[in-house]
């Protein structure tokens, strides 16, 4: 017997938190952690080395995205960098 997840609506928890998500990009865990927050009243900046498939998802939430490389430390940088000035820092 399989259960069905069931849907919990959000409660508003992160209104006003800026919320910086890696490794976003498809539908695993980095995803799943975007849209949770978005659905608790985050604003999300989404980031992921998958440029087309960060695109699609960035599209898909209706948030800001930036391509970034977590292994290489530029890249790192200039994320954060994107998300100061996109969000006004992280939460």
């Amino acid at each position: 017997m399989t259960q069905t997840p069931q849907y919990v609506p959000g409660h508003g928890l992160l209104t006003g938190k800026r919320v910086l998500v890696t490794a976003a990009a498809g539908s695993g865990i980095g995803s799943s952690t975007a849209r949770r927050c978005a659905e608790e009243g985050a604003t999300i900046m989404i980031s992921d080395r998958h440029e087309a498939r960060l695109a699609a998802t960035a599209e898909e939430l209706g948030v800001a995205s930036v391509p970034c490389d977590v292994t290489d430390e530029e890249s790192v940088q200039a994320m954060f960098a994107a998300a100061t000035a996109e969000l006004g820092g992280v939460d």
